[in-house]
């Protein structure tokens, strides 16, 4: 009863739109080679994070250790 108009949606390709050329060849290689470099520095700074909160786990766990040996 109350719905809103929704937006037209056009499937328009123009008749050059098939054609490839060097711009469009070195937008998608510029498009890929930036995709590839964001996910190795990506998995690196999980890497990382999870070596460091490993780390500060064990930490805690050695100090809590050594300060109920020293109450006792």
């Amino acid at each position: 009863m109350f719905s809103q108009k929704k937006n037209k949606k056009f499937s328009y390709q123009s008749r050059f739109s098939k054609e490839e050329t060097a711009a469009t060849k070195l937008k998608a290689s510029l498009n890929s080679s930036w995709d590839d470099t964001r996910r190795k520095s990506s998995s690196a700074k999980k890497g990382s994070a999870l070596f460091l909160l490993v780390g500060v786990l064990v930490f805690i766990a050695v100090l809590m250790y050594y300060l109920e040996t020293k109450i006792k």
